[in-house]
């Protein structure tokens, strides 16, 4: 566990709240990470998460030795409006569309500026600040592929939102028109062909293991049911990645979410599905996109993206 610098003049806490989990950070004023926190999330009306995120940077900041707090930047899921500082519909919080007003009670209690963003969104700014060390690198897209489907894009270094916010909500894109029906009232969604849920849909795994992990250790051992389903989400997912290419024409595409903890083994597979599209397409494989794609950063990407966030005053 790491533990806070004497020497430091002042912290920002980046705050990653997920549907199981909250990854509470504190860093310097140069995001070197001083102290940090896991807890599991609380969930099941906006009192409750609100409270929960409250004591969580409280708990936090206790670990701190008396270091004054600067900052606080928040990543969580669903339809976040940065500028009221509020977030509605986040439906693994039990959030619906009573409005979870968490920028100002933690202006309220702490006495310091909070902002607040959607968690893929910070992730891709956490990802961008780590590569940008790594390589000559401007834009970025982090596809998040866990329970759902979506993207953050960076473009010229700043976090892309668009003009109603809705910027690499790529999960409702649909694929296939006779494909299952999404929430979203279309059919064939990438959502619902090739995220976790629908990765667990198709190969249910009854022990510990994740399903995509027990879905790739099948396909390698030759079942041949596993070898169609696997190369079925592959080639979804490629479609994903060449879909994000020629859309924002990012340096990097940086693949991320629960499902991306299967690692390198993932990665492999979803190369394979762009090669198996770049043989279908002499201009596919002209935006040589193998030679783009990555894994996330080791580490809290969302809670370093959200101390960024905190740091750079709101729009990075």
């Amino acid at each position: 566990m790491t533990m806070a610098n004497p020497n430091t003049s002042e912290a920002i806490i980046g705050l990653d709240v997920g549907g199981t989990n909250t990854n509470a950070v504190a860093f310097d004023n140069q995001l070197v990470e001083l102290a940090d926190l896991h807890v599991p999330t609380v969930s099941g009306s906006v009192e409750t998460v609100a409270d929960s995120i409250l004591e969580t940077i409280a708990a936090l900041h206790d670990k701190l030795d008396g270091t004054p707090l600067a900052s606080v930047g928040i990543g969580i899921p669903g339809l976040v409006d940065p500028s009221a500082g509020i977030v509605r519909h986040a439906v693994n919080l039990g959030i619906a569309d009573e409005p979870l007003e968490i920028v100002n009670r933690v202006k309220v209690e702490f006495d310091v500026p909070c902002r607040i963003e959607n968690d893929v969104n910070l992730a891709a700014l956490g990802a961008h600040h780590v590569l940008s060390g790594e390589y000559t690198l401007c834009d970025l897209a982090y596809l998040s592929i866990g329970t759902g489907i979506a993207a953050g894009v960076i473009l010229n270094g700043r976090l892309h939102r668009g003009g109603r916010g809705v910027a690499g909500e790529i999960g409702h894109f649909p694929l296939s028109s006779d494909g299952p029906l999404c929430e979203c009232g279309l059919r064939g969604c990438l959502e619902v062909c090739a995220s976790g849920s629908a990765i667990a849909r198709q190969w249910p795994s009854t022990g510990p293991t994740p399903p995509i992990e027990s879905l790739i250790a099948a396909a390698i051992a030759g079942d041949d049911e596993a070898i169609e389903t696997l190369d079925r989400i592959a080639d979804h997912l490629a479609r994903a990645i060449y879909l994000l290419a020629v859309t924002y024409d990012v340096d990097r595409i940086v693949i991320g979410g629960g499902v991306a903890e299967a690692g390198t083994r993932l990665l492999d597979e979803i190369e394979n599905g762009v090669r198996r599209l770049e043989n279908q397409s002499d201009f596919v494989r002209s935006l040589r996109l193998t030679e783009r794609l990555s894994l996330k950063p080791a580490g809290a990407v969302g809670a370093l993206g959200a101390a960024v966030l905190a740091r750079l005053g709101g729009q990075p």
